[in-house]
């Protein structure tokens, strides 16, 4: 993907998310061009479905995510267990079981 369609994206889905984290619900910033980009709120692109796990780079594939969840997700898990587990709600599933979290509803 070229780079300026690349940054376009990133703003559509940036704007799309009200400029939070598709992972965390962090907010986000959009940097300019060669500025700090390695901030971990930095916006950046994430496939859902990783390139390993056949995720393709198309819209409906994508989202944006801040520079430390996309690095901290790797191709291995699946994006909604990761985002489950960023938001700590992984924890209260494991700590009540299933049935805790039916009654809360």
């Amino acid at each position: 993907m070229k780079t300026g369609v690349k940054r376009a994206l990133v703003h559509e889905l940036f704007d799309k998310q009200g400029g939070r984290c598709c992972y965390c619900d962090r907010a986000m910033i959009i940097m300019p061009r060669g500025r700090d980009q390695n901030r971990p709120d930095a916006a950046t692109l994430e496939h859902l479905m990783t390139n390993r796990r056949k995720g393709w780079t198309r819209r409906d594939n994508m989202a944006a995510a801040c520079r430390e969840c996309n690095g901290m997700r790797g191709s291995g898990m699946d994006w909604l267990m990761f985002k489950t587990y960023r938001r700590g709600e992984l924890w209260e599933l494991i700590e009540c079981g299933l049935p805790c979290a039916h009654r809360r509803g």
